[in-house]
């Protein structure tokens, strides 16, 4: 399969390529409306390469009548003129042939309203019908293949002999030609036939952008074929001397302001490089005018800088002036002066900067305290934060932090920036107040005290540190606790345990004894969290009832 070498030919094809894949997913008019901007595209390309090509058929003749053309040359042209008459010919019919079906189509869909806008674009039927129904889809195939074939055909193999070697005859310039009918496989993965591939169940507009892709394809194998017989009977390109006989300065012109920063701060410097659209570098004429102070471009680009003020939007008025030659030929030039105007516009903002605290509105000793930051019309890595009585490590995300904190009081973070010219902005100090972790509630069995059956608490491994509405994942670990217990009846037993369980040493002989109408304490519970720092929890009290 040959792959068009034209950058806008291939970005048609594969646009086409994406929409008929959306198509096969059953997505709505949008897609449909998308076909319609794609086929204007596929129109104007088409139009702009039946000029060329007309250019460059024209070529052969000037460049037989050319005084500076040897006769040898002339006699090779002659002959290659002849053969690109027969590829013009060729193309001609095939487009016909392809807007007959195109119009057989349509009116099977209903036709075009008054305005020209069909009256059905997303008719499935009617492609069915003219191209798959009544076998008309294999015909058009057979066609393109052959003309194809034809095309190639007309080329010579090389530039000794300007004959054309016939139909099969060239694989080189076959190869080369931007026509192909491959099918991709359906839904079940089968290959379908071309016809059904292209026309079966397929709305009216992409039936018709199908068509005039093809034409785009047989457009482009013509301006191959005649490219190729141009430089084997002259032994070079195509001269845009020949194929150009209009030659200007500029084909066409717009004005382009690109600012670094279109939107900056009081103070801040705005830039915006200011060029002409299609411009030429040696053009050492051209002249920009802002607001009264005119500006020379060197290498067709003028820079325009200015001081942000104030704030909200600011708007200015460019002015293009340049001399732009016309040749009616190559030994004629004419001059004129050509002034265009474009508006453009700025925004000034306010100087603002925040940090956003992720989890409290204090840092906490022990944990990481994420944070974000940021400050209006700044680019996230221009950004820079300095630490005061806490450390800064980053995170995952843009401009996100993690905040290190020891001891409790105050901590600060200063923000500054790198603004886009060049210049330092400084936000400011911000204080922030530093916390231990609040203490945690020692539990047990998830209680906190109270009436408890004896096997509930036998259970047990241990007593628990839970911190309650607490963001941040701070674990606390119980390291030692008194007990006393007093039963119903007999002698009350008292100790100290290093650790959390329940289930090991002196405590689990206690733990053991529990039955209804015991008591069971646990007193001076101590723990520790992320901040090192021992927390005295308190008393858990147990009446057994069961």
């Amino acid at each position: 399969m040959s792959l068009p070498k034209e950058p806008r030919q291939l970005m048609i094809n594969l646009m086409y390529l994406v929409l008929t894949a959306l198509l096969a997913m059953n997505v709505s008019s949008e897609i449909l409306n998308a076909f319609k901007t794609i086929g204007k595209s596929i129109e104007n390309s088409n139009k702009s390469t039946i000029d060329r090509n007309a250019a460059v058929t024209g070529a052969f003749s000037k460049y037989i009548n050319d005084p500076k053309t040897l006769e040898t040359k002339k006699v090779k042209v002659q002959a290659a003129l002849l053969l690109a008459n027969t590829v013009n010919q060729k193309t001609k019919d095939i487009i016909t042939q392809i807007d007959n079906y195109k119009e057989m189509i349509i009116k099977e869909a209903g036709g075009r309203l008054e305005n020209g806008e069909y009256k059905a674009i997303d008719n499935l039927d009617a492609g069915t019908h003219i191209m798959v129904d009544q076998g008309n889809g294999p015909k058009l195939m057979k066609m393109l293949q052959d003309f194809k074939d034809d095309i190639a055909g007309q080329v010579p193999l090389d530039g000794e002999n300007i004959v054309a070697p016939g139909k099969g005859q060239n694989k080189e310039i076959y190869d080369m030609l931007p026509l192909n009918f491959t099918v991709e496989k359906n839904a079940e993965g089968e290959i379908q036939d071309w016809s059904n591939a292209n026309f079966h169940m397929s709305p009216l507009i992409a039936n018709v952008t199908l068509l005039d892709k093809y034409k785009n394809d047989v457009l482009a194998c013509q301006s191959v074929a005649l490219d190729n017989i141009w430089s084997r009977a002259t032994g070079e390109k195509v001269d845009k001397e020949f194929i150009n006989p209009i030659a200007r300065t500029m084909d066409d012109y717009v004005i382009m302001v690109s600012a670094d920063n279109n939107y900056l701060l009081p103070g801040e410097k705005y830039k915006a490089r200011i060029v002409l659209g299609t411009y030429n570098k040696r053009l050492n004429n051209l002249r920009f005018n802002v607001g009264g102070q005119t500006i020379t471009a060197v290498n067709g680009v003028a820079e325009y800088t200015a001081i942000a003020s104030g704030s909200g939007p600011k708007t200015f008025s460019v002015t293009a002036t340049f001399m732009d030659s016309v040749a009616g030929n190559v030994r004629s030039v004419r001059q004129r002066t050509v002034t265009m105007e474009k508006p453009a516009q700025y925004f000034v903002g306010e100087a603002q900067a925040s940090i956003s605290l992720d989890k409290m509105n204090v840092f906490y000793i022990g944990v990481d305290n994420p944070i974000t930051l940021s400050a209006s019309g700044v680019t996230a890595g221009n950004l820079v934060a300095t630490p005061e009585g806490c450390t800064l490590t980053k995170s995952e995300g843009v401009n996100k932090y993690l905040v290190r904190v020891t001891s409790p009081g105050k901590s600060y973070i200063s923000l500054s920036a790198k603004l886009s010219d060049g210049t330092t902005k400084n936000f400011g100090k911000y204080e922030y107040r530093v916390k231990y972790i609040p203490d945690p509630k020692a539990s047990f069995a998830n209680k906190f005290g109270g009436v408890a059956g004896a096997n509930e608490l036998k259970s047990q491994i241990g007593i628990v540190a839970k911190l309650e509405n607490f963001d941040f994942d701070a674990k606390f670990n119980v390291i030692s606790y008194e007990y006393f217990y007093q039963p119903k009846r007999g002698t009350p037993l008292e100790g100290t345990m290093t650790g959390m369980f329940t289930n090991v040493g002196d405590i689990k002989s206690v733990m053991d004894k529990l039955k209804p109408g015991d008591k069971l304490f646990f007193d001076r519970i101590m723990a520790v969290g992320p901040d090192k720092r021992p927390r005295n929890l308190g008393t858990l009290a147990f009446s057994i009832n069961n």
